[in-house]
């Protein structure tokens, strides 16, 4: 089976936005960033097709690359923390009506933020895109075992905040 232009195309259609979606909460909602890391991982992806196995997922290969840029991206601006601390912060909107579930879903964005990376992409991975463990595994090269302990400290971490927070 061969991955052709039009196939690429709508594989970019139907996953562009989940791959954006990724970068944006991975970097701190810095739309910038994350439509230039979306773009460089389908020519990424387009570049190394050949590489592509058609047995496994395509959403499980494409966040495997993505993950990689991100921690090649991390590198590059010395720690996650560093990054994260630097990432523009949104305010919550004072409308009465929306006030209080605005301001849980800020409280639960900052507490995902203050993640630290290995733990903020497992979380993300389950939570957001909805991958299995397995999946997420296979994603960041570890062990599930590893996914589950991750996941069960970043859940702990986030409902402190939260409780903290409120």
């Amino acid at each position: 089976m061969r991955l052709t232009a039009e196939t690429f195309r709508n594989l970019y259609l139907e996953h562009g936005p989940r791959a954006q979606g990724f970068f944006l909460r991975m970097t701190g909602y810095d739309r910038e960033l994350a439509r230039d890391l979306t773009q460089d991982l389908f020519l990424r992806l387009w570049d190394s097709r050949h590489n592509y196995d058609y047995r496994r997922p395509f959403r499980t290969w494409m966040f495997a690359i993505a993950y990689n840029m991100l921690k090649n991206e991390y590198r590059r601006r010395m720690t996650a923390m560093e990054y994260v601390e630097n990432a523009p912060k949104e305010e919550p909107i004072t409308d009465s009506d929306h006030l209080e579930k605005e301001q849980r879903d800020w409280i639960l964005r900052n507490a995902i933020g203050c993640l630290p990376e290995p733990q903020k992409v497992v979380f993300l991975l389950r939570y957001e895109e909805e991958l299995p463990l397995s999946e997420i595994a296979r994603v960041c090269s570890i062990p599930e075992g590893t996914v589950k302990s991750r996941l069960f400290t970043a859940l702990t971490a986030v409902r402190n905040y939260c409780k903290n927070n409120e």
